[in-house]
């Protein structure tokens, strides 16, 4: 115990027979759980993170070490934590998030290491999105929150922007219930930025390949057509289709299919996820008036512009919404994304 927290120590020694307890409860709902493992943890992860709360409120330290220790067990009953975890974002999120961020802690510890975890974990289960990024952007900008309610906000914005495009409208909504700075901080934009952040959400709005930096100026470069994104891949190299897929539009949204399932696509400036729907297939938007053209040499244009991609020559399959027109070819895994976008 030498060199420890000395509210951590007292906590141990305050509750033996209360944790013992837990642990005995988390046991029997894990049996393999290892209370070595346990130990470790709890010096490794809960003790600097009640040493944080100590210097912060001192008062505070048991209350948030009993809640973190159950987070603990659960977590490694599951083996979400722990030196085989699949998800070492998690231990990361743990050892620098909560350690830097106590004054959130302390706020509601049940509801911030919940959100915490639960946002690294559904991160770190989409193919693509960057849980790491996630946990040093909500470091900076947490630091900025004064409730945990902001955090949240914010920490839904940066989801997004760490590549959770399904979170897209959710997420610049979120912007609007952020002060103007926060909300620009959230966004990635100097605080000192002239533009009102409720103005650079409506310019984001309709153009998911717009960069907020982009939208909070004047000065835009020119757009041209180009391949912004090139969604999935084989299931052998780590991605999902075991054929290559096929695209089609169903009330506006993407679907994309190989010879087992589909999945609805989103895509934008940030990334791109697929969400299974199964083997049946929606149905397809029949009369559909788009903007994009593409022959079968690849060449593409819009609005009096044209790009010639090869690579996209006898396209398999071709869907398009106001935005963003969708290609696949007949030997490859992955799904061509055009629109568009600055330089």
């Amino acid at each position: 115990m030498e060199g420890m927290s000395a509210a951590f120590v007292a906590t141990l020694k305050n509750n033996r027979e209360k944790l013992n307890t837990k642990f005995a409860y988390a046991r029997h709902a894990y049996p393999k759980l290892d209370g070595d493992v346990v130990l470790a943890h709890l010096r490794t992860l809960v003790e600097p993170i009640a040493a944080a709360v100590e210097r912060s409120d001192r008062e505070k330290t048991e209350e948030i070490v009993l809640t973190v220790y159950d987070f603990l067990l659960e977590l490694l009953g599951k083996g979400l934590l722990g030196t085989e975890t699949r998800y070492p974002a998690l231990f990361k999120a743990w050892s620098h998030l909560f350690i830097q961020l106590p004054h959130l802690l302390i706020q509601n510890p049940s509801l911030f290491v919940a959100s915490v975890s639960n946002a690294i974990y559904n991160l770190s289960t989409n193919l693509g999105t960057r849980p790491t990024y996630w946990i040093d952007e909500m470091i900076r900008i947490g630091a900025k929150c004064k409730e945990v309610a902001q955090f949240l906000a914010a920490g839904e914005i940066v989801a997004w922007r760490s590549g959770m495009a399904h979170f897209r409208e959710s997420a610049l909504d979120a912007c609007l219930t952020l002060d103007d700075k926060l909300g620009k901080s959230a966004l990635c934009i100097p605080e000192d930025n002239l533009l009102p952040v409720d103005l650079i959400v409506f310019k984001m709005r309709n153009d998911p390949w717009l960069a907020p930096w982009s939208a909070s100026t004047d000065n835009h470069r020119p757009k041209a057509l180009r391949i912004a994104s090139v969604v999935g891949a084989f299931r052998g190299f780590g991605g999902l289709f075991t054929s290559p897929p096929e695209v089609f539009t169903s009330s506006g949204d993407f679907y994309v299919f190989d010879n087992q399932n589909c999945w609805l696509m989103t895509a934008d400036l940030f990334g791109a996820t697929l969400h299974k729907r199964g083997t049946d297939l929606p149905d397809e938007d029949k009369k559909v008036v788009i903007d994009y053209e593409i022959d079968k040499k690849g060449k593409v244009t819009r609005f009096g512009q044209e790009v010639i991609l090869p690579e996209l020559a006898s396209s398999s399959s071709v869907a398009a919404n106001k935005t963003t027109l969708a290609v696949t070819v007949p030997h490859s895994f992955g799904i061509y994304l055009i629109a568009l976008k600055e330089s």
